[in-house]
């Protein structure tokens, strides 16, 4: 397993302080009054379940759920045009196993049970390269925890990136979080695709960028 330097004391010291002050629920007070869409219930009759958080247009959902018909995916995007867009590619694409919400993941992630969904995929999120934005990096994010827990007992949790030091921070996050346990990092490297599984990493293949990916397994025993 490839992995990435550690990242510097300054980020890692960032870390621990927005882990110490991290508050979930005050964090999402801001969607109180929120008319959040839910869940669709054929969603969850699947046995194995699947949420890519910040989808875009929807291309690696609607190729696994063609090849999955037996497992549920669900894709959440709250842009303008990503968001709508994949709703309407969704229902072209005419997979009963595949839903779609044009919505911010983060209060619907929260809403979501304890050992849920078998996987989660993150495809390259926003760097947010400024010190000031680093709060909204997911290694900082107080949701975080959150995204282990609804994980089943060897659930992954698969996040990309073509910047390594957000895939550095989101290694040191997993393992050195308090409220984070039992989660183990099983790759850290460049991508095994040749297919771009996304439009950003289409792109990025294509003009040659290199891209990389991190892979952690929840290691809680079944019940």
């Amino acid at each position: 397993m490839t992995t990435f330097p550690l990242p510097e004391d300054h980020d890692t010291e960032a870390m621990h302080k927005a882990w110490a002050r991290a508050d979930l629920q005050r964090y999402l007070k801001r969607w109180e009054h929120t008319d959040l869409p839910s869940i669709p219930a054929a969603f969850h009759a699947f046995e194995y379940k699947a949420c890519d958080i910040g989808c875009g247009f929807g291309k690696y959902l609607i190729r696994e759920s063609s090849r999955h018909p037996d497992r549920g995916y669900l894709g959440i995007d709250k842009g303008s045009l990503r968001g709508g867009s994949m709703t309407r590619r969704f229902a072209a694409a005419g997979n009963r196993n595949l839903f779609g919400l044009h919505a911010n993941a983060i209060p619907v992630i929260a809403t979501m049970p304890e050992t849920f969904l078998d996987t989660i995929t993150i495809f390259y999120p926003n760097p947010w390269w400024p010190a000031k934005h680093r709060k909204k990096r997911w290694a900082y994010h107080p949701l975080l925890p959150k995204l282990t827990r609804i994980l089943k007992p060897g659930g992954t949790l698969l996040l990309t990136s073509n910047e390594t030091f957000y895939l550095a921070e989101m290694c040191y996050a997993i393992i050195h979080h308090p409220e984070i346990k039992a989660m183990e990092c099983t790759y850290a490297g460049p991508i095994g695709e040749t297919e771009g599984r996304t439009h950003f990493e289409t792109k990025f293949i294509e003009e040659g960028i290199w891209c990389g990916e991190v892979v952690f397994q929840n290691q809680r025993p079944r019940t």
